[in-house]
């Protein structure tokens, strides 16, 4: 059973088996915590309005409260639900995502961007989502056991892999992006009864940490981090490569960049189980 509200822009309730399955909105992502190769390089300021654009993205005409109605496709099989978000950056952008929600609980979800020029790549193009922090294990297949990105997986093993969010977090000095997998077929986010949301696609880049990366980027120690109240799904089309040359200036490599040469567009489904 899903619900979806013109308001608030966006999917506000998802409940499988009686149970309610989100804490929050889904809202497309473009912001990782920074990690110390992107401090050294000056990634946060080079790349702040996309973490303007994760924070701050409405459905809301611009300077106006009005929202933007989303568009509705009834189809004998399937409904689709369509928003458009305005994100304040300069210029102004765009992006849009669909849900087509199936008569099994399965969504398909559709977010896309038409790159502007100016504004450049982003760290990360995906979707946001939080769960109650019971459901606190995942099983995913791809590539693993450790975490991996796009220009750190040639040690990583394709496979099935199983383990509890927390440990997740690596336990770098300052808090910082961690926990990403890459290669993803399909992941599982779990409570102790084996109930929770799996999510599906063509190689997908998937993390489940107990902080958003807002959150982790934040807090200076670990001590600092806030208590743990949700697990925090980002999956994605991309992350933008962690580099690594150097941690005093080296870039990632442009082979690693998410490409904006042409539209963005990134597909998965999830379905509670």
């Amino acid at each position: 059973e899903a619900l979806f509200s013109c308001m608030k822009g966006g999917l506000v309730s998802y409940r499988y088996g009686g149970r309610e399955m989100i804490k929050g909105i889904p809202k497309p992502n473009f912001w990782r915590a920074p990690t110390d190769n992107d401090y050294g390089n000056n990634m946060p300021g080079r790349y702040a309005q996309w973490k303007i654009a994760s924070l701050y993205l409405s459905n809301k005409v611009v300077n106006d409260m009005n929202p933007i109605y989303p568009n509705v496709e009834v189809n004998y099989d399937s409904i689709v639900i369509s928003y458009t978000y305005h994100m304040p950056t300069t210029p102004v952008s765009q992006c849009m995502l669909s849900y087509r929600v199936w008569g099994d609980g399965t969504i398909d979800v559709n977010l896309s961007y038409d790159p502007i020029k100016e504004l450049g790549d982003m760290p990360e193009f995906g979707l946001i989502f939080k769960f109650d922090a019971d459901y606190d294990v995942i099983e995913w297949y791809g590539y693993g056991p450790e975490e991996t990105y796009i220009d750190r997986n040639k040690g990583a093993k394709l496979g099935i892999y199983r383990n509890k969010v927390k440990d997740n977090m690596a336990e770098y000095l300052l808090p910082q992006e961690c926990g990403n997998k890459t290669g993803v077929r399909y992941a599982k986010v779990l409570n102790d009864r084996g109930r929770g949301m799996i999510f599906m696609g063509e190689e997908l880049n998937f993390s489940a940490l107990p902080y958003t990366p807002h959150e982790m980027e934040y807090a200076s120690h670990s001590y600092e981090l806030p208590p743990i109240f949700n697990t925090v799904v980002r999956i994605s089309k991309q992350q933008m490569g962690v580099a690594g040359d150097d941690s005093w200036g080296a870039r990632t490599h442009d082979q690693y960049l998410i490409d904006i040469e042409k539209r963005l567009e990134f597909k998965f489904s999830f379905k509670g189980i």
